[in-house]
């Protein structure tokens, strides 16, 4: 009957030739410090080598005592670039030293540091309402204020009492209540 034809495929997928393209990245780079730097380096080097060893190449490879020199010089020059670098990263030898010395927490502290912290604390805050404990009762306020002998403490019903200080056993916090 009919002859069968190849056909060719409806959908095309073509690959085309790409040329990658060529990189052309930055080999070489100067600044004006390394420059400084090199030739500084080059300086000292024409500086400590002698007039004899400066001549032409082929006699600075037969002068073997002129070689030993200029690694001398080299080595010297290394050693004190690491003298240099050394000085400039001391204080990072150090042990660096908190700016803030750590606080106690309350708990850790005895009676009488717990009633400095009490007078000390910042008067944005609200006061903080505690337990003041005697040998027979217990107190619940706020610390008003503290004298050598005796603290003052503004109970929860406006009133303000006094408590020895011998007396006092314990201050706690017992936070706000609501």
């Amino acid at each position: 009957m009919t002859e069968k034809r190849e056909k060719e495929p409806l959908f095309y997928i073509q690959q085309p030739n790409f040329q990658i393209p060529e990189n052309r990245m930055q080999t070489i780079y100067s600044s004006r410090k390394a420059e400084k730097e090199r030739k500084q380096n080059e300086n000292v080097l024409d500086s400590a080598v002698p007039k004899e060893v400066q001549k032409a190449p082929e006699e600075k490879i037969e002068n073997t005592a002129g070689q030993i020199e200029v690694q001398e010089v080299i080595e010297e020059f290394e050693s004190g670039r690491e003298e240099k670098k050394g000085a400039s990263y001391a204080f990072t030898t150090e042990k660096r030293k908190p700016s803030f010395n750590r606080v106690k927490s309350f708990k850790e502290m005895n009676t009488l540091e717990r009633l400095d912290y009490l007078i000390d604390f910042p008067k944005q805050l609200p006061p903080i309402p505690c337990i003041f404990e005697t040998g027979e009762k217990a107190i619940r306020g706020f610390l008003v204020s503290k004298h050598e002998d005796w603290i003052e403490i503004k109970l929860f019903d406006e009133r303000i009492e006094k408590l020895n200080l011998q007396s006092l056993n314990a201050v706690k916090m017992i936070g706000l209540r609501r």
